[in-house]
């Protein structure tokens, strides 16, 4: 029986996981105590961006780590990754904090943007 409990609770997990991605045009899953993700959130800060992008803090969702962990498999069996912070354009993984940090120090992350629809101040 605590099987199929926990068996159904993670199903949960990746049901709630692929919703949100589907509801959102950009979705950033997120942990208000992950450092990459406060990068990523001050990216979109600076680019005046951060109302355009719905993000999804595990930490304030969950009531524990356990919990954290149990988004995390839902969203890595919902879309493949589980990496704080993933951003998802049209349900799809666009990329993390290693693709902005890229982008930035390469001077593109204004026109990458811009071609998924964000369009940096």
């Amino acid at each position: 029986m605590c099987c199929r409990a926990a068996e159904s609770r993670m199903s949960e997990y990746e049901e709630k996981a692929r919703e949100l991605v589907s509801q959102h045009k950009y979705l950033q899953l997120s942990a208000s105590w992950c450092p990459d993700c406060v990068y990523a959130n001050g990216v979109w800060e600076r680019l005046g961006l951060q109302q355009q992008i719905v993000v999804f803090d595990i930490a304030q969702e969950a009531k524990d780590k356990q919990e954290e962990g149990a988004w995390r498999d839902g969203f890595e069996r919902a879309t493949g990754s589980r990496n704080l912070p993933t951003l998802y354009v049209d349900g799809q993984v666009w990329g993390t904090e290693r693709e902005l940090h890229a982008l930035e120090d390469a001077g593109t992350l204004r026109a990458e943007l811009a071609k998924i629809g964000l369009d940096a101040k």
